[in-house]
């Protein structure tokens, strides 16, 4: 049942079953038919499936990925727990974050997590706002910190410290040096540009604010970015209090039993950040 329910995550969450079979190293024969096993078994039809267009999940389908997250999660944590003590398996422990919050906030709470590393086997991803809310919504992540004011509907968010965003470099730079689409940096620089009444001649898009900070060192471009990052040598511009924003905590509400220390110790130190 366990294969086949990861499987229909797959399935659910590509929205193609060859795709499905790609990422979990199977044939998409196999993918079908387990597919089509947990169909009979709950008697339901989980996806309507239009040719070669993209397949559709239903209402049962929806249910189900919620509910299967729910038995997956759970699953890993009971396997976990009976485990001989003698083999000391860690508990895995996946934390998203954003770039900013990466730089700014993850190395000083990454040295507090570090006493438990006996216990956690620590996993850290970076990526921008909407894929660690994406990862988190899809049950790939334990903890995500964002500084995005996304809608998660499915996920607790806390409220923790503040950042300044600054209009910083070249002033009279044609060049803009833009983080990604769905960034949450890229969220307040369309706001300013759109403010300003400014179209960029040039721009250079760069999914990283370590490197666009290097390049605004170097002369090269302007940008809206956290004043942390920069160099003190950096021309800045302060903005409105529109531009000062807060960060996140998402976690999942229910999260398992074997993680409440590492969440209680992350709460704590972001509560005094």
């Amino acid at each position: 049942m366990f294969k086949q329910l990861e499987t229909f995550c797959a399935v659910y969450e590509t929205r193609n079953f060859s795709h499905a079979a790609e990422q979990l190293f199977i044939s998409q024969p196999t993918v079908s038919t387990q597919i089509k096993q947990l169909e009979a078994d709950l008697q339901t039809t989980l996806f309507t499936r239009n040719g070669r267009q993209e397949i559709v999940p239903t209402a049962s389908g929806q249910l189900l990925y919620q509910q299967a997250q729910k038995l997956l999660t759970t699953w890993a944590a009971t396997k976990t727990a009976v485990r001989s003590p003698r083999q000391l398996v860690k508990v895995p422990c996946r934390i998203g974050a954003s770039h900013t919050t990466g730089s700014l906030i993850l190395p000083a709470l990454l040295a507090e997590l570090s006493t438990a590393s006996d216990r956690f086997d620590f996993q850290v991803t970076l990526a921008n706002s909407a894929e660690i809310l994406t990862a988190m919504s899809q049950h790939k992540l334990d903890f995500g910190l964002v500084e995005k004011p996304l809608v998660t509907d499915h996920l607790n968010r806390l409220a923790f410290g503040h950042d300044e965003l600054v209009h910083a470099g070249d002033f009279n730079s044609p060049l803009w040096l833009l983080r990604e689409p769905n960034s949450g940096v890229r969220h307040y620089t369309n706001a300013f540009l759109k403010a300003r009444n400014i179209q960029p001649e040039q721009v250079m898009v760069i999914h990283s604010n370590q490197m666009i900070a290097d390049l605004l060192a170097r002369g090269t471009g302007q940008t809206i970015i956290s004043r942390h990052v920069l160099a003190p040598t950096i021309p800045v511009e302060a903005l409105s209090s529109h531009y000062q924003r807060q960060f996140f905590l998402l976690t999942n509400h229910h999260p398992a039993a074997a993680l409440r220390p590492v969440q209680a110790t992350i709460t704590q130190y972001l509560t005094t950040w």
